[in-house]
């Protein structure tokens, strides 16, 4: 069967498998220095889900920022990375809401802007921990809401760290990883759906995984199947061409996405325990595999000339992997650049 044929089964794959995984997902956003009302982070808009990583400072808080009209519904989830009963940190959120009668207890460090009711939900340890299709990885929320917004105008939500236990005493004075989700519809741009290999790394290093080892299974997996190439062209079976080496590392890079994400699942089980919403997760380990095989049968086979068809379907393979987040850029660039070099000599079989 020839390469070229399994370009309508990777179309069918994509189409089947890869919405569900997208559906149960947030836009990531990384904030920085947002602690003050002045210096709140704006959130364009509060209905689409986001996924905001941050880490508070000590005796402080993190604000942000969005405009709704009365009866818009307004929804909130609190979480962090670590067991509040272990780590000390134990995030609460406060919806700070023009023209409010309602005022809350709030610590003194904590900054209301006048005419400014508050709205606060004190964080809870939920005592187990969730499991995050996503990224994959884990979570515990610590606090919720949601109501429909009782006026019009600019609202600001504020973060900060309530010890609401005396046992909680091995908190310190460093910035603890909590993250805020804001809204209820799922959705992506392009450039967000290109953006998830990197936000994905950026959650491993919020949930406090060194970056060494972050990356460290995509390494092996490329200098494991380096040596094997390697060991191949020694005996004459090296990929024919440029086009084809091309496109064997690009391969390999699928293939370590795909290990790189058991990495991460079997870390997350290591706190949440096995769940069946690991079964999304294996919809993208499974797709990266596929895009692995297809690639691979192509740069090992021999003497096979790269036709105009052939490049379209890597083309194909590569732009799907960039906006499925399979191959960490590398293999979606090396793939698309073995659809565009030059063909080896050899004669069309």
């Amino acid at each position: 069967m020839k390469f070229a044929r399994f370009a309508p089964i990777i179309l069918i794959a994509v189409l089947v498998f890869a919405p569900p995984a997208i559906a149960l997902a947030h836009s990531p956003v990384f904030p920085e220095d947002n602690h003050s009302p002045a210096t709140a982070y704006q959130i364009d808009d509060p209905a689409k889900s986001w996924a905001i990583y941050n880490a508070l400072e000590h005796d402080s808080g993190d604000y942000y920022k969005f405009t709704v009209s009365k009866g818009d519904r307004i929804q909130l989830s609190l979480l962090t990375p670590d067991s509040p009963s272990t780590s000390g940190f134990l995030p609460s959120l406060a919806l700070l809401v023009p023209d409010l009668t309602q005022k809350d207890s709030l610590p003194a460090y904590v900054e209301v802007p006048a005419n400014y009711g508050t709205i606060v939900v004190n964080g809870t340890d939920p005592g187990e921990a969730t499991y995050e299709a996503f990224s994959p990885g884990w979570f515990y929320e610590v606090g919720n809401l949601n109501i429909n917004a009782p006026t019009d105008g600019t609202y600001l939500v504020v973060v900060f760290n309530h010890m609401h236990n005396d046992d909680m005493h091995n908190h310190t004075h460093q910035a603890a990883s909590y993250g805020l989700v804001v809204g209820y519809i799922e959705s992506f741009t392009p450039l967000e759906l290109i953006l998830v290999p990197y936000s994905a790394q950026e959650i491993y290093r919020w949930e406090g995984q060194n970056q060494f080892i972050i990356l460290l299974p995509i390494i092996l997996t490329l200098i494991i199947g380096g040596v094997i190439l390697y060991w191949r062209s020694q005996q004459d079976r090296a990929p024919q061409g440029v086009s084809k080496w091309l496109a064997a590392f690009a391969g390999l890079a699928f293939l370590g996405s795909a290990v790189s994400t058991i990495y991460q699942v079997l870390l997350a089980f290591n706190v949440t325990g096995a769940t069946g919403e690991a079964l999304i997760t294996l919809i993208l380990i499974i797709i990266s595999i596929i895009l692995a095989v297809f690639t691979f049968m192509y740069a090992i086979r021999s003497k096979t000339t790269l036709t105009l068809w052939r490049r379209v379907v890597l083309i194909v393979i590569g732009i799907i992997a960039l906006f499925l987040w399979s191959g960490l850029y590398i293999g979606p660039a090396l793939v698309i650049s073995a659809a565009l070099v030059p063909p080896y000599a050899a004669k069309k079989m």
